[in-house]
């Protein structure tokens, strides 16, 4: 199975220096509120995409009094059984990757090796937050999923910013207009592609995770749904030419989640919210395994606090028999014994990590 062998975190947030080795399962981080356990979380994140789930400010990262931050990992990967070593290096204005002693230039290279999910306090804005949390949902598993994908939102990011730069100019152009549109479909359609998939293993999942309720997921595709893209745009085109920004298409797309018929964010409670949120990244970590082949690394933030008792124990009993590696904190070491199998125990204080027997 793909997994960190090795994490070394170096001055890294309140971490000044944190050595450990994780069990292939579940691995407990417990410590008190601003000891450090999120910031061991935080480092795995930022080793996978070169930011945290609590923001992106990289200079946010490095500890107080320092200059730099350093994360490594040994890896295992799961089909080749390969060992890696990944590094990531950052000071206040370069930003150094290595894989196996070799510098790398892109991050998605650490980010294919390692396949990082993460579920914290706001991931709740996947259903409360704006659209763009849902678009970023989306490509996030495109990346993963679609061998393409990554090249396919390269090339329609590259048509929308050309695009845009000559409507500021007060032109349009008919052949940077066909190839935003080409790209744009392009990108359309392997997100509904992804989601299709998305549903259906949801509806396997669904009776595991979230038995009482059933989730609803509908494209939104940035645009009037009684019209395709070419015609969006030329009805309106001289609006976009005032707005000077391009008005339709993928970047204004959204996923509408709904909960027994209802939109989602309108009716669902806030432990309804938590146990969507859950049950769409599960259906997520399902998909990228029966992709790729290969198990995730999953960081779950503060569980004892987010889900009550039932729910934890769905969410680890699926953990546990899923064969993806996974990183849980608590502020107690004993919140969850009675929930769930825990390979490993890890206790932070004052930016300290030790092991616990």
């Amino acid at each position: 199975m793909t997994r960190l062998t090795q994490l070394q975190v170096e001055r890294f947030r309140n971490i000044e220096s944190a050595r450990l080795e994780p069990a292939p399962g579940i691995n407990l981080i417990s410590g008190a509120n601003g000891a450090g356990k999120t910031s061991l979380l935080e480092a795995i994140h930022t080793l996978s995409l070169g930011r945290s789930f609590r923001g992106n400010n990289p200079g946010d990262l490095i500890r107080h009094g320092a200059d730099s931050f350093l994360v490594r990992a040994g890896l295992r990967e799961g089909l080749s059984e390969r060992d890696h070593q990944l590094a990531l290096f950052r000071d206040r204005k370069t930003l150094t990757l290595r894989i196996d002693q070799e510098n790398v230039a892109r991050l998605s290279e650490l980010a294919r090796l390692l396949p990082v999910l993460a579920l914290h306090p706001q991931s709740d804005d996947l259903i409360l937050g704006s659209p763009d949390h849902r678009r970023r949902f989306l490509d996030r598993i495109g990346f993963y999923a679609l061998p393409a994908f990554h090249e396919c939102h390269r090339d329609f990011q590259r048509a929308l910013r050309q695009r845009n730069a000559l409507l500021r100019r007060g032109r349009r152009e008919k052949a940077w207009d066909d190839l935003y549109i080409q790209t744009a479909t392009r990108l359309e359609s392997a997100r509904r592609q992804m989601l299709e998939e998305l549903k259906r293993r949801i509806e396997h999942l669904a009776p595991r995770i979230l038995p009482e309720s059933r989730l609803t997921l509908r494209y939104l595709p940035g645009y009037r749904q009684d019209v395709d893209l070419a015609q969006a745009i030329e009805q309106g085109g001289q609006r976009e030419l005032e707005m000077q920004s391009t008005l339709f298409g993928p970047h204004r797309a959204d996923l509408k989640i709904g909960i027994d018929e209802h939109e989602a964010r309108q009716v669902a409670s806030r432990g309804q919210i938590k146990m969507l949120v859950v049950l769409l990244h599960v259906a997520v970590l399902d998909l990228w395994q029966a992709v790729r082949h290969e198990p995730a690394v999953v960081l779950f933030d503060d569980l004892a606090s987010e889900l009550d008792r039932d729910n934890r124990r769905r969410v680890l009993d699926f953990l546990a028999h899923s064969g993806h590696q996974a990183f849980v904190s608590v502020i107690s070491p004993t919140a969850i014994d009675a929930d769930g199998d825990i390979e490993a125990r890890f206790a932070v204080a004052d930016g300290v990590v030790r092991k616990m027997v």
